[in-house]
């Protein structure tokens, strides 16, 4: 993301936040394979930082795509959002391998939209339980929040443009004919990140 990181946060910090990214997102990634019995690979994950309000989500919405997005907050040492995020084609395909296809009409029905929260639910569980054990805390998370539309929109539905500055970009990805990909983003509250830092420099 070519938006400059802010002074706050140098390259020992984002260090850091890339190892929380790839211990949670590792558990979530596995336990997502778990629920699709397939295995998913994901990328090293990035560090997104951007100096203005709602930088994520305007990036997002820079890459023209149709996003399904799953959203849950994020409470105690690491509060934020963490979101599931799919363009809408590998959405349906997450839908349709969940036992949930979307009807032919392309219209999302409840039990496809179901499927999606759900599998959102776990992901962020996964990721709160193997942060939780990091941190040596207690992490708690929202029951999930399912929004589509264009990147920018799509994300603006589910956290606020002030916390929309920071992100951890997981990239996963299957194999196969129904093969799909997506992004979990892991996006700290800015204001919290000091006291989040400073008990990963102590653990």
């Amino acid at each position: 993301m070519s938006a400059g990181a802010p002074a706050a946060l140098g390259a020992p910090d984002l260090d850091l936040l890339q190892e929380i990214a790839t211990i949670g997102c590792g558990q979530a990634v596995t336990a997502l394979g778990a629920l699709l019995r397939r295995r998913v690979e994901m990328d090293v994950p990035e560090a997104w930082v951007g100096q203005r309000p709602g930088a994520i989500a305007d990036f997002l919405g820079h890459l023209g795509q149709e996003l399904v997005a799953v959203g849950v907050r994020l409470e105690g040492l690491l509060a934020g959002h963490l979101v599931l995020a799919l363009p809408e084609r590998d959405a349906e395909r997450l839908a349709a391998a969940l036992g949930s296809p979307t009807p032919r009409s392309g219209a999302w029905d409840a039990l496809s939209e179901s499927a999606l929260m759900e599998s959102g639910n776990i992901v962020g569980s996964a990721f709160v339980s193997a942060i939780a054990r990091m941190v040596r805390g207690r992490l708690l998370l929202s029951p999930p929040v399912l929004a589509r539309g264009a990147g920018r929109a799509c994300l603006d539905q589910l956290v606020d443009r002030e916390a929309g500055r920071v992100a951890l970009a997981t990239r996963f990805t299957t194999d196969g004919p129904a093969g799909l990909e997506g992004l979990i983003l892991v996006m700290p509250e800015p204001a919290q990140l000091p006291a989040l830092l400073a008990s990963l420099r102590g653990a």
